[in-house]
């Protein structure tokens, strides 16, 4: 009689073996891939996050002084780190202030913003990252920026790590094959405590724990090692990314505290100019007329030649003084907008001037009539006194001299300029115009400050706008402008 024997206990033992184990196996293999990409993508997210706020921080002083070149600079920094494709940074009223694209990316507009009641957002854009963050200062939201990552080195490593796992996975099995017992032994036991602190880690999210070494050197300990070495060098990033939040925070707070103190010079220097400068120097003009009055028979050619200078000398120290306090203003005091009819306010000022000239020019005006915006009424009276003043400045040596002041409608937004037919400049030289003190004229070609166009420059960017100018030598010149037109109830500054 033959015995039908059933498969021995080895091979039952085997086989349950290589069942649990390969399914240990796959579930560790799953379960650390799932974890190294989520702990990837966390970390470049606390990354973006990170270089977000350090972006934000030193852009604070570029949105709040509209210092483009000093934006693009900072973005440009974000070069070291390739993975970044696109960053921008907005301001509050979401037009781009400054951008920074990588050489050979392919960047389409992205329209994601960050919520109302929060500070950072992140949203997937296919296989890239994009992160949000807002920009305050003391409170008050100077803008945003927003960096777009792409993911390719996380798809890279997780792909080095499937690779290496698939291999600690078959040399498991052939382990199990050749050694039932040692199995049970030496690799149930450490996978089942390696799976145990894989749980801890990713339930509590604690990455201070760690699995227990087994008491052989073979791929089982290599695979605790190696996930031990992971746990630990995430632990070390978690406290590197803190101490760099805490330097972060300390740098803001060391920013504040020098940004506070340089409004405070400013306003003390206003005050300097106002009440320390100007009655003295009315003191020397008012002495300067009366010794011109006084005795002008007597006086030799030198002499009233000298006090000739000295008037002149105390009226362009009294220009410079009225135009860098209008330049603080411009800066620090508060908008109040309301309805404004500049065709108007153009008219009155052409009229100042053609009043003032006592009719020794011939200067012929146009204003188109409608022009109104919704703006604060004594800055863009500054606005416009210096760009028609620079238009009747630099029309002065014509016979017959043109000032044009207009608006056009282009792209739903409305542009005005003030054109003149004067000596107008170089435009390789354009972007000096709005800088202080800077000027493309001599003093003794045409009398100025350099400080008129920084003002205005300001002013419009206080407002939402945008300013620039068109010239040739010799062929007049344009200034634009633009501002943010309502309708409805204006909006408070």
């Amino acid at each position: 009689m033959r015995y039908m024997f059933s498969p021995s206990i080895a091979g039952k033992l085997t086989r349950l073996n290589l069942m649990v184990t390969g399914m240990a196996l796959l579930l560790a293999y799953v379960a650390f891939l799932a974890y190294d990409l989520y702990a990837l993508r966390q970390d470049l997210i606390g990354s973006l996050a990170t270089e977000a706020g350090i972006v934000g921080t030193n852009s604070v002083t570029a949105l709040l002084f509209d210092d483009q070149q000093a934006a693009d600079s900072t973005l440009a920094a974000l070069s070291h780190w390739p993975q970044i494709k696109c960053a921008k940074i907005l301001r509050a009223d979401g037009t781009v202030f400054a951008r920074y694209t990588r050489v050979g990316s392919l960047v389409g507009e992205f329209k994601e913003t960050v919520e109302a009641g929060k500070d950072r957002e992140y949203w997937m854009k296919g296989a890239d990252i994009l992160f949000g963050g807002r920009i305050e200062f003391h409170g008050r939201q100077l803008g945003s920026v927003y960096l777009l990552a792409e993911t390719s080195e996380l798809k890279r490593r997780a792909g080095q790590f499937g690779l290496l796992s698939a291999v600690i996975l078959v040399l498991c099995f052939v382990i199990a094959v050749l050694s039932t017992s040692t199995i049970r032994q030496v690799v149930t036991r450490p996978l089942a405590g390696l799976a145990q602190t894989a749980q801890i880690v990713s339930r509590e999210k604690d990455y201070s724990v760690r699995a227990p070494m087994p008491r052989n050197s073979d791929e089982v300990a290599f695979l605790v090692r190696s996930f031990n070495e992971m746990l630990e060098q995430i632990q070390e990033r978690d406290r590197a990314l803190e101490e760099s939040h805490n330097a972060l925070e300390q740098r803001v707070r060391e920013r504040t505290a020098e940004l506070t103190e340089a409004v405070k010079e400013l306003e003390a220097f206003s005050y300097s100019v106002a009440h320390d400068l100007r009655g003295p120097l009315q003191h020397i003009a008012n002495i300067a007329f009366l010794l011109q009055q006084s005795a002008p028979k007597q006086q030799s050619t030198e002499a009233g030649g000298l006090i000739g200078r000295l008037i002149e000398g105390t009226d362009r120290m009294s220009a410079l003084i009225e135009d860098l306090l209008n330049l603080s203003r411009a800066t620090s005091t508060p908008l109040r907008r309301t309805p404004i009819d500049l065709s108007h306010m153009a008219e009155s000022i052409a009229k100042a001037l053609k009043d003032q000239d006592k009719g020794k020019r011939q200067v012929r005006f146009t204003v188109a009539p409608g022009a109104r915006v919704i703006a604060d009424e004594g800055l863009m009276q500054v606005v416009l006194e210096n760009m028609l003043g620079n238009a009747w400045k630099y029309t002065s040596r014509l016979e017959a001299a043109e000032i044009e002041f207009g608006y056009t409608e282009e792209a739903a937004r409305t542009v005005y300029f003030v054109r003149d037919n004067g000596a107008g400049f170089n435009p390789r030289y354009a972007d000096r115009l709005f800088r202080p003190f800077q000027r493309l004229h001599s003093q003794g070609e045409f009398e100025g400050t350099g400080i008129g166009l920084a003002t205005a420059l300001r002013i419009i960017s206080r407002h939402g706008g945008k300013i620039w100018a068109e010239s040739q030598a010799n062929q007049g010149a344009v200034f634009y402008f633009t501002l943010p037109y309502e309708t409805g109830k204006a909006a408070q500054g």
